[in-house]
């Protein structure tokens, strides 16, 4: 054991039981001159306790969690040496956590001998400062533009901020901005030449730019870096006096912000996808197929809930009389009432044809009531206009309430299409639930 440090502190994290006890008894078998230390995760780790020289992490299997976890470790302990348990041997994924800081990685199943060399080059590897402040603009790139981004425009403009903030002594401006406002903001705070600003038009309406600089005065530079087409990221800052600012945009920082925000966008357009195949396309309302979600995981929950299944009065004539486009249009008109009659919480469903079903979560027999009579009432009130003539709409309404009228989703859509029906019978523009009549 000669040539190893002086003792260390080890600190697991998220270690299965199985590999605390390995690497207890490892410590232990080859007398290795370090204290272990074991929790959950790394906010259960109170720092002020001590601060570990080493960290060994189990990473889920998610690529994305995975390399996040790493990122967001090596950045809060920048002095440990990070040895990393991997249920994923994955050689795209292996050259992620390199470029992040991470260069121990046992894959699993691993034998003690493995686990001890790993340890071993830890403690055996000289002190380095590895504070993120002493990092190159290009390692900073590296460690932030392979972070796994989700589902906001603020998990890259995050990274960007964090890998400006390590070279700025001051930063006066992070905005952002919609389009259309853009080269307004931009022109009226920069005295730009008439050439520049022809440029500046060029870069927003650009889909593939990434980055344009407005002013470079100094130590001072402004910039702005698209994250979307309608979406920008603005600085003004004052870099640090040992900074040479080129270096910030070299190629290697370029091509890896190129390459998060080209990955993100296809996040985006899978989440877009998603959406439209949840939506109703005429009304931009939910669709049949997500109030089927919706009611399956309310049903689940257990949670007490009311259905409105409501019919336009008469619709079919509206048709027949002036066409579908005009119908179309009505029924856009109809579902705005609509969600402006309801709670933020409420749910709002095309269910097919002139066909409206209204979730409302948490409410009673009662009080769906007085939502269904209060959205009756509305159209009623409303003068719609077809062919700029004025027209008037009413609705028949059924009422239904989980768990009270009936134990499925199937069921209680039935019920409520039922209880609809009976509203029709009785004379139209009604709201009905089981014998009760409401007008």
């Amino acid at each position: 054991m000669q040539g190893l440090a002086t003792k260390s502190h080890l600190l697991g994290v998220g270690l299965d039981p199985f590999f605390e006890e390995k690497i207890k008894t490892t410590v232990k078998k080859y007398k290795l001159p370090t204290r272990s230390h074991f929790c959950e995760s790394i906010e259960k780790h109170k720092s002020k306790d001590f601060s570990p020289s080493m960290i060994i992490l189990q990473v889920p299997l998610h690529f994305g969690n995975a390399l996040k976890l790493v990122q967001e470790i090596l950045y809060q302990h920048p002095q440990a040496s990070l040895i990393v348990i991997s249920p994923k041997s994955d050689p795209h994924l292996l050259v992620h956590f390199f470029r992040a800081g991470a260069f121990d990685v046992l894959f699993t199943p691993f034998d003690s001998y493995e686990l001890v060399q790993a340890l071993r080059r830890v403690l055996l590897k000289p002190k380095e400062v590895k504070s993120p402040l002493d990092w190159t603009p290009l390692q900073a790139a590296a460690h932030f533009f392979t972070r796994s981004i989700t589902g906001q425009w603020d998990d890259l403009a995050d990274n960007i901020q964090r890998y400006f903030s390590l070279f700025v002594d001051q930063k006066e401006e992070k905005i952002f901005l919609i389009e259309g406002a853009v080269e307004g903001y931009l022109t009226t705070r920069h005295k730009l030449s008439p050439e520049k600003q022809q440029y500046l038009q060029k870069f927003l309406h650009d889909p593939k730019a990434l980055l344009f600089g407005l002013t470079k005065q100094g130590r001072r530079r402004a910039w702005v870096i698209k994250l979307a087409p309608n979406f920008i990221c603005y600085w003004n800052v004052v870099f640090k006096s040992d900074v040479d600012g080129d270096q910030l945009f070299s190629t290697g920082f370029t091509n890896l912000l190129r390459g998060q925000r080209d990955h993100y966008e296809v996040h985006l357009e899978r989440e877009r996808m998603k959406l439209l195949a949840l939506t109703d396309e005429i009304t931009g309302l939910w669709n049949q197929r997500k109030l089927t979600q919706d009611l399956d995981e309310r049903v689940h929950s257990k949670d007490p809930f009311s259905l409105l299944f409501i019919d336009i009065d008469f619709f079919k004539s509206v048709n027949d009389q002036f066409g579908h486009v005009h119908g179309s249009q009505l029924l856009i008109d109809m579902a705005t009432i609509l969600k402006k009659e309801l709670r933020g919480s409420d749910l709002i469903y095309r269910y097919g044809g002139d066909e409206f079903i209204v979730l409302l979560p948490k409410l009673d027999l009662e009080q769906s009531k007085i939502t269904a009579l209060r959205l009756s009432a509305a159209i009623k009130q409303n003068e719609f206009s077809v062919q700029e003539k004025p027209y008037k709409l009413s609705l028949s309404v059924g009422i239904a309430v989980y768990p009270l009228d009936a134990a499925t989703a199937k069921d209680l859509v039935d019920f409520a299409d039922q209880m609809m029906y009976m509203s029709k019978k009785s004379g139209r523009g009604k709201v009905f639930h089981m014998t009760e009549v409401m007008s």
